[in-house]
């Protein structure tokens, strides 16, 4: 059995990580939280993850060849290098870059359905996980580092000082969770279930331990099926808050560098799944965001990544990568 990450009680403000270089060095943090919790969120996972998108009715969907030759001709699935350039700008004020205290945090899924605000709030951070965090290996340790992730970053703070809003999303029509539907396929409504685990349990816990936390409820949703063909993974501690003009899941949780690589993975095989474009789709894009604070995190997320996609491109898919450094917190 694998263990829970925990940040060291000496670890730095914003980071998280070890301040004393005696104690282990940064490079060995990383590659024991992917040895870590790699194993312990596909041991979670059914054996098939894009099959268990099947719980929502085919019969909602469009036509997918329209959907991907549509994703195809966007400038950004045309050439992600030339799109990040010309749009530097415009994603470059998706991130907060202020020095404010963080005061909330908002736990997203990763699904690229979900819909952000328009502007850019200081002081704000969003984590974006599967369901929410529904897929960890159980809801103490996404509550364990939730708690981390807060208090990492109090600066002295109660720790009351950050509210925390766990959220969720599906609707009536069936384009609901698809981390829902990984874990709870079998029960008649796979998104309350998900639903009641996210208030009831991860913010009772995060309550219990003394975190202000609130369940949100339903987020606001895209009402299509899964038509991204790319994944960006954001390395700043959840300072990109929104994309501009771009359709892709969405992964941050980057303390827990195994569980953002294993997200990103089922990013691609819910495209390559029943669910979206099945074995139609011969392309998919890697956005990763590289901290300048913390520049080995996207370092080892891009190897991992490469790895384990080796078996897509064995198969002949063009798997592509393309990395820009987040702006520095002035």
């Amino acid at each position: 059995m694998t263990e829970t990450l925990h940040h060291d009680q000496d670890s730095t403000p914003e980071t998280g990580h070890p301040a004393d270089d005696t104690r282990e060095t940064r490079r060995e943090f990383l590659e024991y939280a992917i040895a870590g919790t790699a194993a312990a969120l596909t041991s979670s996972l059914s054996s098939d993850m894009a099959t268990a998108q099947d719980h929502h009715a085919q019969e909602h969907h469009p036509d997918m060849g329209q959907l991907l030759a549509k994703q195809l001709a966007h400038p950004f699935n045309q050439n992600s290098e030339q799109w990040l350039d010309t749009h530097e700008k415009e994603w470059q004020e998706c991130f907060d870059c202020s020095n404010n205290p963080v005061s909330e945090v908002t736990v997203l899924c990763i699904d690229e359905r979900m819909m952000l605000e328009m502007k850019t709030q200081f002081g704000k951070r969003v984590l974006r996980v599967a369901g929410s965090g529904i897929l960890w290996k159980n809801a103490d340790e996404f509550v364990d580092a939730v708690v981390a992730y807060v208090t990492a970053r109090l600066n002295g703070r109660p720790l009351s000082a950050i509210k925390v809003r766990i959220s969720s999303h599906g609707d009536e029509n069936g384009r609901g969770c698809g981390a829902a539907g990984i874990k709870y396929g079998s029960e008649t409504n796979p998104d309350q279930c998900a639903r009641d685990e996210q208030n009831n349990v991860i913010v009772a816990k995060l309550r219990e331990r003394g975190i202000d936390a609130e369940f949100i409820g339903d987020k606001e949703m895209r009402q299509e099926p899964h038509d991204a063909i790319g994944a960006v993974v954001d390395c700043t501690g959840g300072r990109l808050q929104r994309l501009p003009g771009l359709n892709t899941f969405v992964i941050a949780m980057p303390d827990h560098i195994g569980y953002a690589v294993t997200e990103a993975m089922l990013a691609l095989k819910i495209s390559t799944g029943s669910h979206a474009y099945g074995d139609k789709l011969k392309q998919y894009t890697f956005v990763i965001f590289d901290d300048p604070a913390r520049p080995e995190i996207a370092r080892q997320i891009i190897a991992s990544l490469k790895e384990q996609t080796q078996e897509y491109k064995a198969k002949g898919m063009d798997i592509r990568f393309a990395t820009r450094q987040a702006p520095a917190v002035k």
